[in-house]
């Protein structure tokens, strides 16, 4: 370590002291970037296979952090909970048949399993019964002429998702419970909702909500 007494003092002829900023690649710049700054601070790791499925342009925030929370495993579900120590039965609240787990509530339980799979077949076959693999089936059909299909099936996941969590959590804290045909009918009216921010890029091209009224038009 150089102790200050070793360091020459400045000299005015030298000028003016400035600040410099090191971005991540080890240059030295006169400006500062605040994400250059938390490239260098933070811990880089692997970027996971599901990102894409998670953060894109049709997202809706609240949406992508329940399925993000879900992919990494992170939501309190029952079995957790009991993980930790707390007294609660370990039976899933919308279906009664099985513990409540990350892998039973995506898509395992009955309940969910029918509205993910009746919702998703509509758009590709034989959609894959767990969280994980749904995302691997999505990016699969990530190919030019299945521009929208991925889109929608994008929103789609995040939308069954957050609804379902949703369900669960109506069915604990408020006691309310909404039949599989209602919550199809409310993922339906948010996708549209979403989807309608999203017009055509030309005339002659149809917007996301066309293409998801045409696949997706079906008697809820």
């Amino acid at each position: 370590m150089v102790a200050l007494i070793d360091v020459d003092a400045p000299l005015v002829s030298n000028g003016r002291d400035s600040f410099l900023w090191r971005n991540a690649s080890g240059m030295f710049c006169p400006s500062f970037s605040s994400k250059e700054t938390w490239e260098q601070l933070r811990i880089h790791s692997p970027i996971v296979p599901w990102t894409d499925v998670v953060w894109f342009k049709e997202h809706v925030p609240r949406f992508s952090f329940i399925t993000w929370l879900a992919l990494l495993a992170r939501l309190p579900t029952r079995d957790r909970l009991r993980g930790w120590g707390m007294n609660i039965p370990a039976d899933c609240v919308l279906c009664s048949n099985g513990v409540e787990s990350h892998e039973h509530l995506f898509f395992d339980c009955s309940y969910a399993s029918e509205i993910w799979g009746y919702l998703a077949a509509k758009l590709l076959p034989n959609p894959p019964s767990t969280i994980s693999a749904a995302s691997s089936w999505i990016l699969l059909h990530r190919l030019p002429h299945h521009a929208k299909v991925t889109a929608i099936l994008k929103l789609l996941l995040q939308s069954v998702v957050y609804h379902l969590w949703k369900e669960r959590n109506s069915r604990i804290f408020a006691a309310s419970a909404t039949s599989s045909s209602a919550l199809r009918l409310a993922i339906d009216r948010s996708m549209r909702n979403r989807l309608l921010s999203f017009p055509g890029h030309s005339l002659l091209s149809s917007s996301l909500l066309q293409f998801y009224f045409s696949r997706l038009s079906f008697p809820l």
